[in-house]
């Protein structure tokens, strides 16, 4: 029975789904395997088909990188921030190009001489800034990082000051401070003032704006400075801001001195100082910059420069750890063009050999399976090893595409006369 004796041409040309016929689908390839190379009477007598389906996954993901016709293509408009996002199934770069008005490819060469380091904040004396709370001592009337609620600012003492009205309760509160999931220590002074003798102990309490309570501490004597440290870490799912709460239960002011709020953990900048100056350039500078400085710019020549810079396309460099692709400035604004390979295991749809190296699949796994095996004599494992290698090469030759009317065409530029 032929392949293609239940499909018409109608059913074909009307589907859209166009050129399947070269391929085979990694299920099929598993089926058949299971039948024809597995059982009694057979080179691999007995192996589980979760392992069989194992080691064909692994065959597509090898063979994708340098034999199957896996390149993929992503065309974007690069944005004035000059960066791309790499593909949701990338695995490394074929290459990258703009477009020009003619639809023209112009490819863009990589930079090693750049890049985007993990920039941490600092402070003026250069130590690794960490406070979140930089007008901690609230030294101006209305502090720009605060929202304030029944509280009196002091700006003579620096003090935030809690003055407290029957029925209500005090707070300060210091907006979308608190990241989701983070660990957060405060340090804070405090002044119990003008507490009656009756009204014991006041508390203070920190909280975020969901409600949920972070942690208390306590002012003891009247006017007895207090300092404090209380280490949190956030539960909420989302960034909120921290709220100070003095409680309804005590009357009287409570003054706050040096509120310094800390993450514990490093900060960085958003974005290095480094790659703002690479994409600062102008056009020009991208294409004159050379890797040492060594070369200057003549006008019209060009005396020991590097193959490398020579080109005015641009330049790009990829920040594996962020993913994202960052380009020259000259650049901007254009078509560019990523051809990028993948693995070929992202969509069901993806997970197909073409019909040229289906026997190369079938001799990788059967070589997996049986270097994997015990008791398998090592002249049978390196007998497939070659098979294996033999089918894979054979595969890579039908699949390179080599036309010999192609090939007498480009070497006919062999006798062309060069005029001086």
């Amino acid at each position: 029975m032929g392949l293609l004796d239940n499909i018409s041409n109608v059913s074909y040309y009307s589907s859209g789904n166009y050129g399947g016929y070269q391929f085979i689908s990694l299920k099929d390839v598993i089926d058949q395997f299971m039948v024809v190379y597995v059982g009694e009477e057979k080179i691999i007598n007995k192996a589980r088909k979760l392992d069989v389906q194992f080691h064909a996954m692994r065959a597509m993901q090898e063979l994708s990188f340098d034999t199957f016709k896996s390149v993929k293509t992503q065309e974007i408009e690069l944005p004035s921030t000059l960066t791309m996002p790499l593909p949701i199934d990338y695995v490394n770069y074929v290459k990258l190009c703009w477009v020009d008005d003619a639809g023209i490819k112009h490819v863009i060469y990589p930079t090693k001489y750049t890049g985007n380091p993990q920039a941490l904040l600092q402070n003026e004396d250069g130590s690794y800034f960490t406070n979140l709370t930089p007008d901690g001592n609230f030294e101006t009337a209305n502090p720009s990082s605060f929202t304030l609620d029944n509280v009196t600012i002091s700006t003579a003492s620096k003090s935030a000051t809690f003055t407290h009205v029957t029925g209500a309760t005090s707070s300060i509160t210091i907006p979308n401070i608190l990241d989701p999931l983070k660990s957060y220590s405060i340090s804070i002074e405090l002044i119990d003032q003008n507490l009656g003798s009756a009204a014991g102990i006041s508390k203070l309490k920190l909280r975020d704006t969901s409600g949920g309570q972070l942690g208390d501490f306590e002012i003891s004597s009247s006017s007895t400075p207090g300092y404090y440290n209380i280490n949190f870490t956030t539960d909420v799912s989302t960034g909120t801001d921290l709220v100070i709460v003095k409680p309804t239960a005590s009357s009287g002011n409570i003054i706050i001195k040096n509120l310094v709020l800390v993450l514990d953990e490093v900060l960085f900048q958003v974005e290095s100082d480094t790659f703002s100056r690479f994409k600062s350039l102008t056009a020009r500078d991208n294409v004159n910059r050379y890797d040492d400085g060594t070369y200057d710019l003549i006008e019209g020549e060009r005396y020991g420069i590097q193959p490398q810079f020579a080109q005015v396309n641009g330049s790009f460099f990829i920040d594996e750890i962020r993913g994202n692709i960052h380009f020259s400035s000259n650049i901007g604004g254009k078509t560019i063009i990523l051809e990028y390979l993948s693995d070929g295991l992202g969509t069901d749809n993806e997970m197909k050999v073409h019909k040229l190296a289906e026997e190369a699949v079938y001799r990788y796994i059967a070589h997996a399976i049986l270097a994997g095996k015990a008791n398998v004599p090592e002249y049978i494992v390196n007998r497939f090893k070659k098979e294996k290698f033999a089918a894979i090469r054979q595969a890579k030759l039908r699949l390179s595409n080599i036309k010999l009317e192609e090939i007498t065409q480009i070497f006919r530029d062999k006798s062309k006369w060069i005029k001086r």
